[in-house]
């Protein structure tokens, strides 16, 4: 392997590596709490993240995706993109958020967030929430 390939194959470990050490200190240390549940009494689309995460390292799919549905399916398309985006940059090759397609991707995946922030609220789907 050429020396700059290693160099950048050490960046990109050390970026995913930091991004998971970052996640796991604020979602399992500092454990914050929803502020949007605090002051509107609403769930958000993040609300029972923390649970589904911590269900999903016991091993319990089923309580984790009972906890925060849009999450657990959002997450492997998260991991996978973040992949992609590595192998991308070993390569040298464009990073995807810069693409035409990745705005509306973002987009997609916003709409579906309100639209399940709005039915976790509704009365009649309770199943919904956290």
């Amino acid at each position: 392997m050429k020396k700059e390939t290693i160099s950048r194959a050490v960046r990109a470990g050390a970026v995913l590596l930091g991004l998971t050490a970052a996640f796991f200190l604020v979602v399992f240390l500092w454990q914050p709490p929803c502020l949007i549940l605090k002051t509107t009494g609403l769930y958000c689309v993040g609300c029972g993240g923390q649970r589904m995460f911590h269900a999903l390292l016991h091993g319990d799919l089923s309580a984790a995706f009972f906890h925060n549905p849009f999450l657990f399916c959002l997450l492997p398309l998260l991991c996978g993109y973040l992949l992609w985006e590595a192998v991308r940059y070993l390569k040298k090759q464009r990073p995807l958020y810069q693409s035409r397609r990745f705005p509306w991707f973002l987009g997609i995946v916003l709409v579906l967030a309100v639209i399940f922030t709005v039915l976790r609220n509704l009365p009649g789907i309770r199943w919904l929430g956290p």
